[in-house]
């Protein structure tokens, strides 16, 4: 067994680790922000209708989540059990997440083609979802496989939450650059902003399928093979960032079809060719990682690996028998649908209550995730010293101040608003960070107890909680506001004034009940019990129960 001290990561592992979020990051961000209000004002559906889409969609995701971690810990190949399955459905993940960006024409009929409308988005989003859950899933699940180390794991999120937040970031401003370059064409700006963010999905998680390697199995291309595609991709990402830099040039953006400023296609291309370069240059410069790949480990890994006999009912209890783990779902699902909540109401807390633009809605979200990718290295170099639940603690208890000022908050406060959304960002930035830190400890604690690694079953049941949260949060939001007399967008007409009663059930989505919320999981994050001390005992106890099974054999 390899030691936790020695099983220290290359930054450019680190750095493909990180990227194979930035892709469902990137697209994710869009959905939660705009899809309900695409829905609602874009695709002309009823509140209530387009809350029930997303929520089935999600729902969805009950059956699938579990069943592709089951099958994920199942898998046997060369290249490992996660690998596979983001390599395999990137392709399904784009193509789906392009389609419900689109507005097919059904009938003339208003009440025939809604339903229409209905029946094309559930659909989609159902098959989206799983595409969804066929690359994210196994990489979440990836965390354990790269490093058993206690702060070598918070560092590797952190990376991984750099590129989540730093997607998210990015994909807001495609969004304001899209609604500035078509601010009269809202079907031409969503069906643009759904293919580049498929396209950005695309590089981003083949770097990380590409670069990385799983425990004791062999990398997907060999040095030789990365080398040379890493020339490739190097050289085709200076030209994106040549051809993003020569549109914004004054002299030479007649040449290149620019003008002179950056746009929509100036950014996009300096966005591709960045992230391309960086796959090419983590390709090129890839070492072989020791504890990742010599022969011990690899006989390890195969002594090592789950038993596959048991039913997915019997898995299921064991999960849900392990304590701990039930408080890190408790605070994911408290802090993630508090991220949800607030997300999918700001567009029409901004537009409706606040009386601003569409776009400057895309700011103040924008205020909120460059924040948190600030605070994110401070809480991690915080974690290095405290306890990770103590780190919570500080970051969310500045995020329901500012909810609750978002609440309180008049029209006409524009500067106060975005000194809320900033302050917010201290905490989203925890909720990325502390939940997913803490759950590669409670995976040695289960098999510590169990003797089984069963990565994929813990992983899919946070996904699926992500997604459950997600889910109840948007169909609470379509429901209330229908129940409050919110009037959707016709399309193609001007936008329509809210009653008061609208407005209100808008302010307290966005303020009060995620705080509400949000003190729910604090009061977990205090009784969560793996500590520091704990952790260094539970990996204790687990090198101790691995020395005895190799003397033994």
């Amino acid at each position: 067994m390899t030691s936790s001290n020695t099983e220290r990561l290359y930054f450019t592992t680190k750095l493909a680790y990180g990227a194979g979020d930035f892709g469902p990051a990137i697209a994710a961000n869009i959905l939660v922000f705009y899809l309900l209000f695409f829905f609602t004002n874009v695709a002309g559906l009823p509140p209530g209708l387009a809350g029930s889409i997303l929520m089935i969609g999600k729902i969805s995701d009950a059956i699938n989540d579990p069943i592709i971690g089951v099958l994920s810990d199942k898998t046997r190949s060369r290249w490992g059990r996660r690998l596979p399955w983001i390599l395999g459905g990137i392709i399904p993940f784009a193509f789906c997440y392009s389609l419900q960006w689109t507005i097919p024409q059904f009938s003339d009929n208003l009440n025939v083609n809604q339903w229409g409308l209905f029946i094309y988005y559930v659909v989609i989003g159902i098959l989206f979802n799983i595409a969804y859950t066929t690359v994210n899933l196994p990489y979440t699940a990836l965390t354990p496989e790269l490093t058993q180390d206690y702060n070598e794991r918070t560092s590797l999120n952190s990376f991984r939450f750099s590129f989540s937040i730093g997607g998210s970031i990015l994909s807001l401003i495609l969004y304001i650059l899209a609604s500035i370059a078509y601010p009269d064409q809202p079907q031409t700006r969503f069906f643009i902003l759904g293919l580049s963010c498929s396209f950005l999905g695309i590089i981003a998680l083949l770097w990380c399928s590409l670069r990385i390697q799983e425990k004791g199995r062999n990398p997907i291309l060999n040095l030789n093979q990365k080398k040379q595609l890493g020339t490739v991709l190097t050289g085709i990402g200076i030209l994106g960032i040549s051809y993003g830099i020569l549109r914004m040039i004054p002299v030479t953006s007649n040449i290149v079809g620019g003008n002179g400023q950056i746009d929509y296609m100036s950014f996009f291309s300096l966005l591709s060719g960045s992230l391309l370069f960086g796959f090419g240059s983590s390709l090129f410069l890839a070492k072989i990682e020791n504890h990742l790949a010599t022969q011990e480990v690899k006989q390890s890994q195969e002594n090592h690996q789950p038993q596959t006999n048991l039913s997915f009912s019997q898995q299921l209890k064991i999960v849900f028998n392990n304590v701990p783990f039930l408080f890190v779902i408790g605070i994911y699902l408290c802090s993630w649908l508090a991220v949800q909540l607030t997300a999918s109401i700001l567009v029409y807390f901004v537009v409706s209550y606040m009386n601003l633009r569409e776009d400057q809605s895309g700011l103040v979200a924008l205020a909120v995730q460059g924040t948190a990718l600030v605070m994110l290295f401070f809480w991690q170099a915080l974690c290095q010293k405290l306890d990770k639940k103590a780190v919570y603690f500080m970051g969310t208890s500045v995020w329901i101040i500012a909810q609750i000022g978002l609440f309180l908050l008049q029209p006409g406060q524009v500067s106060f608003m975005f000194i809320l959304a900033i302050m917010a960002g201290f905490g989203v930035s925890v909720a990325y960070l502390i939940p997913w830190s803490m759950v590669p400890d409670v995976i040695e604690l289960d098999e510590l107890e169990t003797g089984q690694r069963r990565e994929g079953v813990f992983y899919a049941f946070m996904v699926l909680l992500q997604k459950f949260g997600l889910a109840l949060g948007l169909f609470l939001v379509g429901v209330v506001l229908e129940a409050a007399g919110f009037v959707e967008q016709i399309p193609g007409q001007a936008l329509p004034t809210q009653p008061e009663t609208a407005l209100f059930a808008i302010r307290i989505a966005v303020g009060p009940l995620p705080a509400i919320i949000l003190i729910i999981g604090l009061i977990l994050a205090y009784f969560y019990p793996i500590t520091r001390e704990v952790h260094a005992e539970i990996r204790l106890k687990l090198q101790e129960k691995y020395q005895q099974q190799n003397n033994q054999e």
